[in-house]
């Protein structure tokens, strides 16, 4: 409870990676690592392993939104308008559109691009979704929060053909004030000059085409169907320009030799991410917050503090194989630690027995503990019940090796893994993550339990069986796993600058297996859209149901391929 608290605390600023929040809980995680006695793992003879992160974006030098009509320009600078953080950079200036909240639902009966064309045009938007504050509204459901979410509203503009877009805030929202809410965060293009502007703004251009925000929009809500139309002698030029910064967030490494000659080459990785969303960002699930920090107690101070008892445990006891304590950063931003370790290991990966991975271990409720990739190994199931042997707990088990959390990342690799979590609870990506809501008897039982299996582990004679299981359409921290359909491909998390989504697997038995795609492959486009980022396949696939049949296009060895896969139901 007390490496809980430290990392918890306030002055770690929730340890968003490549923060300086995150280099205090990194010396505080490698100050216990010596302290124990472990011997440095990473570089340079230090417990650090960097790599470089996404930190956002800020206004470069030039940025500027203009309104041209007849002979009157209006001329705004960055006190009225702000891009996005995913915004392209660059210069374009064309007619413009308003495209009411910038939503194609084909499911719902609703397309504000179906009467207008957009092509090449700047268009006109507003935030959230028709009937926002209607909990009847068929907007409302979890299947459809998608629609309100701004890259989703960029994606669609593209789409379309639109060349720029523009997101104010709708006028007869919850507050009904005037801000500004870009940059935010940066990272990957969304390929469409994207920003967002006052209302004071786009109001006369809509006077002008004889038009009133506030009305439209009631007339949309009330009528639940779009009023989209084009904004004749009017050109808008959008001049964006923007600098992505970067970090280096590190692991921090710890390795305890094994003491047999005959198994101390080959080593276990016990390991837990440290990072956390700082103070918010696009993954809090409380974005009214944003600048408040979220101290992530259970996400996931409760799996180190359970990796630093485990090596002062095995310190004492001594382990035949080697065992790596990893605390890994940046696993909120897509597995980048983990990924980093695996490229480049203390100990080779084909030296690599096992790995263990704790995520949200800090809230036993009704004794449960879900034990994930109990199928990686064709040994593990009867190791696993064999740890659990006289305990309370009762496990609930998936064989997937594949999970939104740091094991994934070596499981790609090959290598059996095992992830213990508590479950999801209410405070999950919120400032109210804190020290107090962990149950410190039951996140000591689950540590225990992860030492009877590593010590399974570390003396085993006998190798393990490795398997590539067969998902039965996705797995995860979170009961439920999205709302899109199942398609199984594994992307490479790390960001390029080509454009497509790099694969580093496909699961056994999914769509994306049997439509032939294996590592390696570039996706660059799916269901219809282009596919320049990982954003944009994510948006793709959450666009499907289960049962669609969908083509995609890929990379193979720099030849382009088609494709075609029917999609499963996500379980």
């Amino acid at each position: 409870m007390r490496h809980v608290a430290a990392l918890a605390a306030p002055d770690m600023e929730g340890r968003g990676a490549g923060s300086a929040g995150e280099a205090r809980a990194a010396d505080y995680i490698a100050g216990q690592f010596r302290g124990i006695g472990l011997e440095p793992g990473g570089e340079a003879g230090s417990y650090f392993q960097s790599f470089d992160v996404p930190l956002g974006a800020k206004l470069g030098r030039v940025n500027r939104l203009t309104f041209t009509a007849a002979q009157h320009t209006a001329d705004f600078g960055p006190d009225s308008f702000k891009p996005f953080g995913f915004s392209d950079q660059g210069s374009f200036a064309g007619p413009l559109a308003f495209a009411g909240y910038g939503i194609t639902a084909p499911e719902l009966g609703y397309d504000d691009y179906a009467d207008i064309d957009v092509q090449n045009k700047i268009v006109l938007i507003m935030t959230h979704e028709p009937r926002g504050a209607d909990s009847n509204s068929p907007f409302r459901r979890p299947e459809a929060f998608r629609y309100g979410e701004l890259r989703y509203k960029a994606f669609n503009a593209r789409e379309h053909g639109a060349k720029g877009i523009i997101i104010v805030m709708n006028p007869n929202g919850p507050s009904g004030r005037e801000e500004l809410f870009a940059i935010r965060g940066g990272g990957a293009s969304s390929g469409i000059i994207a920003v967002n502007a006052l209302r004071s703004v786009v109001e006369p251009i809509l006077r002008s085409a004889g038009k009133n925000l506030a009305e439209v929009q009631r007339e949309i809500d009330g009528s639940l169907a779009p009023r989209s139309f084009l904004i004749s002698h009017t050109i808008g030029r959008l001049d964006v320009s923007l600098v992505n910064e970067t970090g280096r967030a590190k692991n921090v490494i710890g390795i305890l030799p094994g003491r047999d000659p005959k198994l101390r080459d080959q080593a276990i990785v016990v390991g837990a991410h440290y990072d956390h969303l700082g103070r918010g960002g696009e993954h809090s699930l409380a974005p009214d917050q944003t600048g408040t920090i979220h101290p992530g107690a259970d996400d996931n101070a409760s799996g180190v503090a359970a990796v630093i008892a485990l090596a002062r445990a095995f310190a004492l006891s001594g382990s035949r194989r080697t065992l790596v304590f990893a605390a890994f950063s940046g696993e909120e931003m897509g597995l980048l630690g983990s990924a980093a370790y695996v490229k480049r290991p203390p100990r080779p990966v084909e030296k690599t027995f096992a790995m263990i991975n704790m995520d949200m271990i800090g809230r036993l409720r009704d004794e449960r503990v879900y034990i994930l990739g109990v199928d990686s190994a064709a040994e593990f199931r009867r190791l696993v019940a064999d740890a659990l042997a006289g305990s309370t707990l009762q496990p609930s088990y998936s064989g997937d090796g594949y999970g939104p959390s740091d094991h994934t990342s070596f499981y790609a690799a090959g290598i059996p893994v095992l992830m213990f979590f508590t479950g999801a609870h209410e405070d999950y990506h919120r400032p109210s993550d804190t020290p107090d809501k962990i149950e410190p008897r039951g996140l000591e039982k689950v540590a225990r339990l992860v030492f009877r299996a590593a010590q399974r582990l570390e003396t085993r004679q006998a190798p393990l069986t490795f398997v590539r299981t067969v998902s039965p359409g996705g797995s995860g921290r979170q009961a439920g796993g999205g709302y899109s359909a199942y398609f199984g491909s594994i992307p490479d998390f790390t960001e390029s600058d080509k454009p497509g989504v790099r694969l580093t697997g496909v699961r056994s038995g999914s769509p994306a297996e049997s439509a032939g795609l294996k590592a390696g492959d570039v996706i660059v486009r799916f269901a219809g859209s282009a596919i320049r980022n990982l954003e944009d396949l994510s948006l793709a696939l959450r666009s499907t149901r289960a049962g669609d049949s969908v083509d995609f296009v890929y990379l193979r060895d720099g030849k382009e391929h088609s494709g075609s896969a029917t999609l499963q139901e996500r379980k």
